[in-house]
């Protein structure tokens, strides 16, 4: 579809990805994609072969930019929010991937019975980081379930992606550095092992303040460390985030 084929309220903005022209719709007055998300989205791996599951797709920004970086065969956000499904559905329109990314509006905590035990070797979430009794809540629902615990656990996320994700297949998560113990034991539950974690600082002089974790379905033990700086002491993003948007 053009551009002018899909409807734009007027409330909404179109945002270009700054990747093979790529651009997405977003309302300011629900959930936005952070760096966040971006950052995710570049960190997946899969193949020619391999269906990405995004856990949470929101706007769709990582279904669809987790697609097109990978070359993936295709693309399954699941989505809880009526609204932020069907923004994520005006997306895939708009960048004319009908066909190659489909957008589901359910519950992560059906996924197994929606995709099938095993089925697939990939999946990607960036959840809500706040458990839902933790921290100021927005007053726009949509919002809160995009940020809080309210709708399903970190547990209901990591044992939704054990149960879909095939023998030695791939999950990549970001979350908040206070809750890493919390994600390692509960990844150990469900039988995925850590084989990366990198660590996400703001800037060189601030705390790591997120992280990535890549596990695999029982994978053998041993994880490897990396960190990346996204911004310099000046604002100005570091050569690594630059690629991130094609700014090198």
């Amino acid at each position: 579809m053009t551009m002018s084929q899909i409807e734009i309220n007027s409330c909404e903005r179109i945002d270009d990805l700054q990747y093979e022209g790529l651009k997405l719709i977003q309302n300011p007055n629900l959930y936005c994609f952070s760096s966040d998300a971006v950052i995710l989205a570049n960190l997946v791996r899969a193949t020619h072969q391999d269906t990405i599951v995004d856990f949470g797709t929101g706007s769709g920004i990582i279904a669809i930019l987790s697609y097109a970086k990978t070359k993936a065969k295709g693309a399954i956000g699941i989505e809880i929010q009526p609204i932020m499904a069907e923004l994520a559905k005006r997306n895939v329109q708009l960048n004319n991937l009908e066909g190659k990314i489909d957008i589901i509006n359910a519950d992560i905590k059906d996924a197994p019975k929606l995709l099938g035990k095993e089925s697939v070797k990939v999946v990607v979430c960036n959840p809500p980081y706040f458990k839902a009794t933790a921290g100021e809540k927005s007053n726009k629902d949509e919002i809160a379930i995009s940020r809080a615990e309210s709708s399903a656990t970190l547990e209901d996320i990591v044992k939704s992606a054990s149960d879909i994700l095939k023998y030695s297949g791939k999950f990549y998560m970001i979350h908040k550095s206070e809750r890493l113990s919390e994600v390692l034991v509960t990844l150990s539950k469900y039988k995925l092992e850590p084989k990366k974690i990198t660590l996400i600082y703001p800037k060189a002089s601030k705390n790591v303040d997120t992280f990535i974790v890549e596990a695999q379905k029982c994978g053998a033990v041993g994880v490897k460390i990396d960190s990346v700086i996204v911004y310099e002491e000046n604002g100005q993003m570091t050569p690594w985030a630059k690629k991130l948007y094609n700014q090198e």
